[in-house]
């Protein structure tokens, strides 16, 4: 009796099924060997969980102090239910979005990250190669290990993210490499006037082997130029989006808003865009879920410009429910990371794939055949 008991609790648990083991059974704790078993972007976490090592792995998962905003990220979109609306003809789906005048198949944007050699030695070639496929805009990251122009040479339709820098020289080089590459905008992000306290990193730092080759990173967009380089400026104003505004061609948009004072703001400076961004959680603890925080700048903006968001997408329904919320577009970052580190430019694409697909799935379901027909009467937010 005792051992049919452990049997059928083992059974119960997913850890036995009859002539098949847990992870043929139950997807969701399946471990994925190879690309063509991955089914969804927890099993790209997995993939990549396996494959990096420590200290890469976390370069994708670390988060600011106890990680409560990157948390908040994804619960957020737990909280948020989809409305499904039935017998709409959605035979004719379309995903395709404007920004800025150019027309994209998809809403799903590359959001930047720099150093990807990190985490694969291909780095931001593959992940411009996998989105230059099926055209997904990529926003090319100034710390990036391949300079811009190498970036957007694989053909991906290509933004360039600035942080600011005390050097406006410095700057004014990066805008010019921008204009130079074709790119029609630049996002700068203002979340960052001080690091982040990424603790996982300084952990790694601190037990590292001291007799092991240390690691040479390149940073491409800091070549070619002999003046003053760094990043970080504290003293960073409104005043600076003005100059920053006269010095280029390029639109400029803003990464990092999360209040509808500074959406505000964005319109008074006459900034091109905003992305609702907390830099995925990794820059300061406050908490706030971008798409918490989404319908308050959504209302503020009120159409005017293109708005983007990003922070705790998993899944192509999460990106719906940022459609519904007043996003035109939205950024990932750690979904591609894991493809990247796990199966490399194949994994990036991969992780495009599944997204585009779940969503298309999301869409007909809930009977928006396009994203404009997408709005907030197709969720439901729990009361306040």
């Amino acid at each position: 009796m005792t051992r049919r008991r452990l049997l059928q609790e083992a059974v119960a648990g997913g850890l036995l099924v009859a002539g098949a083991n847990a992870a043929q059974a139950f997807p969701d704790k399946a471990e994925p060997q190879t690309l063509r078993e991955v089914l969804n972007i927890f099993h790209l976490d997995k993939a990549a969980r396996r494959n990096l090592s420590l200290e890469a792995y976390h370069f994708i998962v670390g988060a600011a102090d106890d990680g409560h905003t990157k948390q908040e990220n994804r619960l957020a979109f737990e909280r948020v239910k989809i409305r499904p609306r039935r017998l709409v003809d959605v035979s004719g789906l379309n995903t395709s979005v404007r920004l800025f005048g150019k027309d994209f198949s998809s809403p799903i944007i590359i959001a930047p990250v720099g150093d990807q050699q990190a985490v694969h030695i291909e780095g931001e070639l593959a992940t411009a190669r996998a989105a230059a496929h099926k055209q997904h805009l990529m926003i090319a990251a100034m710390l990036s290990n391949y300079n811009l122009a190498e970036i957007t040479a694989q053909g991906a339709p290509t933004w360039l993210q600035l942080y600011p820098s005390q050097n406006r020289e410095f700057m004014l080089k990066l805008l010019r490499d921008g204009e130079q590459a074709g790119c029609d905008a630049v996002v700068v992000t203002i979340d960052g006037p001080v690091r982040g306290n990424h603790e996982a990193a300084h952990w790694f730092a601190k037990h590292r082997d001291a007799t092991a080759p240390s690691r040479r990173v390149r940073l491409g967009n800091f070549e070619n130029f002999d003046g003053r380089k760094g990043i970080g400026n504290v003293a960073f104003t409104w005043n600076d989006i003005d100059w920053l505004r006269a010095q280029t061609t390029m639109r400029v948009v803003l990464k990092g808003v999360v209040t509808a004072e500074d959406a505000k703001l964005c319109r008074k400076h006459g900034v091109d865009g905003v992305i609702v961004s907390n830099h995925g959680g990794r820059q300061e603890g406050n908490g706030r879920a971008t798409l918490d925080v989404l319908p308050e700048i959504a209302a503020e903006l009120g159409r005017r410009m293109p708005l983007l968001m990003d922070g705790g997408i998993r899944r192509g329904s999460d990106i719906f429910k940022a459609l519904a919320s007043g996003a035109d577009a939205v950024c990932i970052g750690r979904p591609y990371l894991w493809g990247l580190g796990a199966f490399g430019q194949a994994g990036v694409s991969k992780c495009l794939r599944i997204l585009q697909r779940e969503l298309e799935r999301a869409m007909q379901h809930a009977g928006t055949p396009k994203l404009a027909d997408i709005s907030a009467r197709h969720i439901w937010r729990p009361p306040a």
